[in-house]
């Protein structure tokens, strides 16, 4: 066991957020903490990692064991470059420093006093696994997204999401036994959130996260710690076998309570017949105190209100819904999309995938019309009524959610606003909360009502799901299942892409690929592959002549025979690399011991020798590193 919490609870002031948070963490656990936003899952990791006191209750820890909490951008030198930041996390390159210092020493004179030394800082270093540290920090940061020339960027003039990311990775290096993490996905993009995925799988500490990605919590979790009405419970398995055991515990005491009801309104029904009747006023007695004992208390799945809302489409448009023709995309003065070209008719969903900074929230505001494109044409078609919903909320100006609808639709009645705002959470009280105050999630919950009320039959969402509960999440998958209007959404979230049974469009690197599904889209990366060519109606309209398509077919048979001798060669390369970065280790490990062997300690031209070979196969391992990486970062 690494942690263990016994009955914490917190308040604030007045107000009860937790009551009652016990549970376990074993050393290679991977739990997964959820629950409704404002459940106090925050504010457990704060007490656990020391931020914040319980009012109540205990947090033990192994003795000796680390703890890492992602504090996003706590911690982060802005003068370094983000290869330097990344370095400095286990002071490696100090202890090196020391360790070339004192190998310099010993080959002057021999003393006991420096090899003693000299053991203690090789013996940390060994530790943090300083002779793969470069290695480590590179793979890890293009894991997360930083390669090539941004290694060397200022940590000062990253965004806040580059900022998070290094923070993260950061934290990854430093490797402590037990890692916590709230809200890890955030600010990832697809391919950064499937590496991250496959890293923490593999992660030789325990786990603790927050997160509201059923795909991530599937990926990595073996538990999942529910946090409800300020009570926890653990369960066994990922999120989807938490999600049935949750279920059936649910019935069954569904099922118990209205069992005790009905025995409660028949000892309620005898006592009320009887109790005024002198024969049976004794038995009618007993009958109370037996409806006294009575546990009445409502189960917990019947007091969380869902969030239900659905958008209906007012009309139906023409055939040809969005058309995206020789279009290029500018932002910041320079071309993010060029030579795009897609049609979407009624009835299409379509997801728009890429990296940060690819391009999709700039192509979704020239559909918009916020942002004409440089060259070519993004056209509406005849009919279409669009519904845009944007990352960026933060400039309601209302004072509060009521206000807000009402200054869109004066004309309606406040009960009917005050029931839309109910279906999508803001219930009694919350409807007056001052919209300066509201989170992301109540913000996004805000934004789908104004288009429940628009009722457009065209929706282009920018990350929908963003701040949104795992709950939530769900009911807005539901609501868009059963949307009968044409779908564009730019979005991270996996399930949500299959769940819809999206298309897609990737965009990278300026240059844009069609896949028909998400699965098409995971299948051609496997196989190292681009495009399949689709687009959300190629299966309605034929768009090419029958010779462009043929010689198009024999170019590609023809790259692909190219492809595969390049991965070849690729792989073979791969694995001579591999295999000589496991001797080069091993190597260096043995010229360390030499090192400090007593016979050699004495002879300086021994030492000498040893340390000019050991910087050698330090140099070669460095540059196998660099090629290992650039294999997994192109």
């Amino acid at each position: 066991m690494i942690l263990e919490s016994n009955s914490i609870a917190f308040s604030y002031g007045a107000n009860v957020v937790l009551r009652d948070i016990s549970f376990k963490l074993d050393e290679r656990d991977r739990v997964g903490a959820v629950g409704y936003n404002g459940c106090g899952k925050t504010t457990l990791l704060n007490i656990l990692t020391g931020e914040y006191s319980p009012s109540s209750g205990s947090i033990s820890l192994k003795r000796n064991a680390t703890l890492g909490y992602l504090r996003q951008t706590a911690g982060l030198n802005d003068a370094n470059s983000v290869l330097a930041e990344m370095k400095s996390a286990n002071n490696a390159d100090e202890l090196l420093g020391r360790m070339k210092e004192l190998e310099r020493a010993l080959s002057r004179e021999s003393s006991e006093e420096l090899l003693e030394e000299y053991e203690s800082v090789s013996a940390r270093y060994e530790a943090i696994d300083g002779y793969k540290l470069d290695y480590n920090a590179r793979r890890i940061l293009a894991g997360m997204s930083f390669g090539g020339e941004a290694l060397e960027k200022k940590v000062g003039v990253l965004s806040g999401g580059e900022r998070t990311r290094l923070a993260l990775a950061k934290l990854l290096l430093q490797s402590p036994d037990l890692l916590v993490l709230d809200e890890p996905t955030n600010h990832l993009d697809l391919p950064t959130l499937e590496w991250l995925e496959g890293f923490l799988k593999e992660y030789r500490g325990a786990l603790l996260l927050v997160s509201h990605d059923r795909r991530f919590l599937d990926g990595v979790c073996t538990k999942i710690l529910e946090i409800q009405n300020g009570v926890s419970r653990l369960y066994r398995g990922n999120f989807s076998a938490y999600l049935k055991q949750k279920a059936e515990r649910e019935e069954r005491e569904e099922k118990v309570y209205e069992q005790t009801v009905r025995e409660a309104e028949k000892l309620k029904d005898y006592a009320q017949r009887n109790i005024v009747r002198a024969t049976t006023s004794k038995m009618a007695k007993s009958r109370l105190k037996m409806l006294d004992r009575l546990d009445l208390t409502v189960p917990e799945s019947s007091r969380h209100v869902d969030v239900k809302f659905e958008i209906v489409p007012a009309s139906e448009p023409y055939k040809e819904v969005l058309t995206v023709k020789d279009a290029r995309l500018d932002a910041g003065g320079r071309c993010i999309v060029k030579d795009l070209n897609f049609t979407m008719l009624r009835g299409d969903r379509l997801a728009v995938i890429g990296p940060n900074g690819a391009g999709k929230t700039t192509l979704l505001r020239s559909i918009s019309g916020k942002l004409p494109p440089k060259k070519g044409s993004v056209r509406l078609g005849g009919g279409v009524k669009p519904g845009v919903l944007e990352q960026n909320l933060y400039s309601i100006r209302a004072k509060n959610p009521l206000e807000y609808i009402w200054g869109l639709y004066p004309k309606m009645e406040q009960l009917e606003i005050r029931s839309l705002l109910a279906s999508v959470g803001f219930r009694g009280e919350d409807v007056f909360t001052d919209c300066a105050g509201l989170s992301g999630g109540e913000l996004a919950r805000l934004g789908l009502a104004r288009l429940a009320l628009e009722r457009p039959n065209f929706l282009a969402l920018d990350e929908p799901t963003n701040h949104l509960d795992i709950y939530s999440k769900d009911l807005l998958y539901e609501a868009l299942r059963g949307y009968k209007g044409t779908l564009l959404v730019i979005t991270h979230d996996r399930y949500m892409m299959q769940e819809l049974g999206c298309s897609i469009l990737l965009i990278e690197n300026s240059s844009c690929f069609f896949f028909e599904s998400y699965n098409d889209y995971l299948k051609s990366r496997e196989e190292g592959g681009g495009s399949s060519q689709y687009s959300p109606s190629s299966q309605k309209q034929d768009s090419k002549p029958a010779d462009e398509a043929l010689e198009s077919a024999k170019k590609a048979v023809a790259s692909a025979k190219e492809q595969r001798r390049l991965r070849a060669l690729e792989r073979e390369r791969r694995s001579f690399v591999e295999n000589r970065l496991e001797e080069l280790e091993s190597e260096i490990y043995e010229l360390n011991e030499q090192l400090m062997e007593p016979e050699n300690a004495s002879d300086s031209q021994k030492l000498t020798e040893i340390s000019e070979l050991l910087e050698e196969r330090r140099r070669e391992l460095s540059e196998l590193e660099d090629e290992w990486l650039e294999f997994y970062s192109e």
